[in-house]
């Protein structure tokens, strides 16, 4: 696969493109917009390129880019496509952009059974192709969607190559970069609105290894000092179930999320789902429920898709009225129980995206609690607030990375509850999650070959 890859990239890397005129000054008076150099110079490198990446961290105005090179292509009569890896990321595309946005495996036409029914024998057919959140994309992603794109079509991958790498085999988007086979656009400027937030300048403080801010009043990012996994765990609790002041919501629920960076002990995913479900969403008459191995699924419950499931049927509600049918429902995929039957056996889901699934009890092993998530099943994902525990320092999982990727997920707040030691402890393990892989080498080698 990675062969392929790197020729199928490299192809369309070398391929020349026709290089549209349009004025830019009106474009950006369109569109309201004043886009800084190296925004400029990633918009006309995506016009210009039959490949591109475009990287980097939170505030650096990757998705006002998105949006302009979408809204410039448009204008000229050119057709683009936006996807994503993950639904919540395709939403977040979406609902940024103003045009619709798919993940890879509803543009690729993904049939059960059969694969995706787009290839290189009924590609695509669009004049450009925008990926966002590249680091999510492993390499039999990548490869699917390579084969169903045609030289000569633009491909931009958009992502943050800080952040933790896919799930899957590989690490396709750092090793685009480090190959140096495929023009790069980084971005480090953060903008002025986004300096404000000290959640985008910790993040960027987490990332070259320097202390967060952590004791600024009335601040989007704040740490609560607790010696104890006891008392933390308690603090947490009273977070979810009160959330007062700068962290009032209408919908805790919906809006307060907690990440953890581990699934076992005190302050794991498993024991923090156990608790929170227990203060949330207790037991009621009337509400029904049903224990499957370690887990009580209850009707309320907030849960996550843990793994593929290309078969299971939905339906939504289309805002115009009618419905629309489809099938699959995606690993981080999130949402509530709406329903729950002993009597047919069925739990019924609505997920964040207004999908209506219905999941017989034999696929419960793919469903568990979502009070809180691990920080790795975050990934595409955004919160309005997001509570993390900060306790321990030894395993060396605890990493900077880590650290990064669950800030970047807050939207308007991040509480870091715990202990200062154990979060500058994963503010100093810059130890990363090395990946044997072979693409890095195959691009570098191929377009020294090409050169000559």
């Amino acid at each position: 696969m990675e062969i392929n890859i790197a020729e199928k990239l490299l192809n369309l890397s070398q391929k020349p493109v026709d290089n549209p005129f349009f004025d830019f000054e009106a474009a950006q008076a369109s569109q309201k917009l004043e886009l800084s150099a190296q925004q400029r110079d990633a918009v006309l490198a995506a016009l210009n390129e039959g490949a591109l990446v475009i990287t980097g961290g939170p505030g650096t105005g990757k998705t006002t880019i998105i949006r302009f090179i979408t809204a410039i292509m448009e204008s000229m009569g050119l057709s683009v496509e936006l996807t994503a890896p993950t639904g919540r990321a395709a939403k977040r595309m979406s609902d940024a952009t103003g045009h619709e946005a798919r993940t890879i495996h509803r543009l690729l036409e993904y049939i059960p059974g059969e694969g995706f029914m787009r290839d290189g024998d009924d590609p695509l057919l669009c004049d450009m192709v925008i990926v966002d959140e590249m680091s999510m994309v492993d390499v039999p992603l990548m490869h699917a969607l390579l084969k169903a794109i045609l030289v000569g079509t633009r491909l931009i991958m958009v992502g943050d190559s800080d952040q933790l790498p896919s799930v899957g085999a590989g690490d396709v988007l750092r090793d685009v970069i480090a190959s140096g086979a495929v023009r790069v656009v980084r971005l480090d400027e953060i903008f002025r609105q986004a300096q404000k937030s000290m959640i985008v300048t910790n993040a960027h403080r987490i990332n070259e290894g320097l202390q967060p801010v952590l004791d600024m009043e009335d601040s989007d990012f704040l740490f609560e000092d607790l010696p104890s996994q006891d008392r933390i765990l308690d603090r947490i609790i009273d977070l979810c179930v009160r959330p007062r002041g700068i962290l009032a919501t209408s919908d805790p629920l919906m809006d307060v999320q907690v990440l953890a960076p581990m699934k076992k002990g005190v302050l794991g995913v498993w024991n923090i789902n156990t608790q929170l479900q227990t203060a949330l969403n207790p037991p009621e008459k009337g509400k029904h429920e049903h224990i499957s191995g370690d887990v009580t699924f209850r009707e309320g419950d907030r849960i996550m898709q843990m793994k593929n499931n290309y078969r299971v049927e939905w339906r939504r509600k289309l805002p115009g009225g009618g419905s629309e049918d489809g099938c699959g429902a995606f690993n981080g995929d999130l949402g509530t129980i709406y329903r729950l039957s002993e009597l047919d056996r069925t739990i019924s889901v609505l997920f964040d995206d207004e999908r209506l699934a219905v999941f017989d009890f034999t696929h419960l092993d793919e469903l568990d609690l979502a009070y809180c998530i691990s920080i790795h099943k975050s990934q595409g994902s955004e919160f309005p607030v997001v509570i993390l525990p900060m306790f321990g320092s030894a395993s060396p999982m605890m990493t900077r990375n880590l650290l990064y990727t669950a800030v970047t997920r807050a939207k308007r707040q991040v509480v870091c509850v715990g202990r200062r030691d154990a979060l500058m402890s994963m503010v100093n393990n810059n130890r990363t999650d090395r990946r044997y892989t072979a693409l890095r080498e195959r691009l570098s080698e191929l377009f020294e070959l090409r050169k000559k």
